[in-house]
């Protein structure tokens, strides 16, 4: 489709205004959504982005009053058209997370990937958290979302936590910070970045456009 119409969900997890920004550089037009729509007209959209700052429990909280939970899993992916999680919206991709939880219990996620999210193993000789620019190193050079990027490209990281996949073929790209660790997953027309594109200048919006030339069925 020569002009993607992407929604933008907005539950309250901050970090929308420079998604908007960034897609609306690109061919495309971009809806920002506090609410899900009716089934009937989700079709009118291509693309779907989850954005997020936050912690794992509040975010998924945000996600079931909302309507935005039982949206994505019933109605969006059901249509298996392209879904971009960013930074804590990768994240809630997870069957679980331990950020907010109880002592030695976890959230569950959207499980659309299956894995965890789990707090960056480091040492005390770095800060957390992980904020500023790092190397990107493609596992699957030939994932549709890397086209034109450079591995070893600069992405701009903010977190303190992590996606763990249970299959290692759904991550797709990893970077380093006191330990390796995932940063791009994907499975099937899902898929999530841990680092922020609309902040990652030229290689950040390569990865926007990649994603809004995935084709829709």
């Amino acid at each position: 489709m020569s002009h993607p119409r992407v929604l933008v969900i907005d539950a309250g997890l901050g970090n929308i205004g420079s998604v908007l920004a960034a897609l609306r550089r690109l061919d495309c037009s971009a809806e920002r959504l506090q609410q899900p729509p009716a089934p009937e007209l989700s079709l009118d959209f291509t693309h779907v982005v989850l954005p997020g700052v936050g912690a794992f429990a509040a975010g998924m909280e945000a996600l079931q009053a909302s309507g935005w939970k039982s949206w994505i899993k019933d109605v969006w992916c059901q249509v298996d058209r392209p879904l971009l999680g960013i930074c804590l919206g990768m994240q809630m991709l997870a069957t679980e997370g331990t950020e907010g939880a109880s002592k030695n219990a976890v959230v569950a996620g959207l499980d659309l990937i299956p894995g965890c999210v789990d707090r960056l193993n480091v040492g005390l000789d770095f800060v957390m958290p992980h904020v500023g620019w790092n190397s990107l190193h493609w596992n699957t050079p030939s994932s549709e979302l890397s086209w034109g990027l450079p591995d070893g490209g600069d992405m701009y990281f903010v977190h303190s936590y992590v996606f763990q996949p249970r299959d290692s073929s759904h991550g797709l790209a990893s970077s380093d910070y006191g330990q390796q660790f995932t940063a791009v997953v994907g499975k099937g027309s899902c898929y999530g970045v841990q680092f922020h594109p609309e902040k990652s200048q030229r290689l950040g919006r390569r990865l926007l456009e990649n994603f809004l030339a995935l084709p829709t069925c």
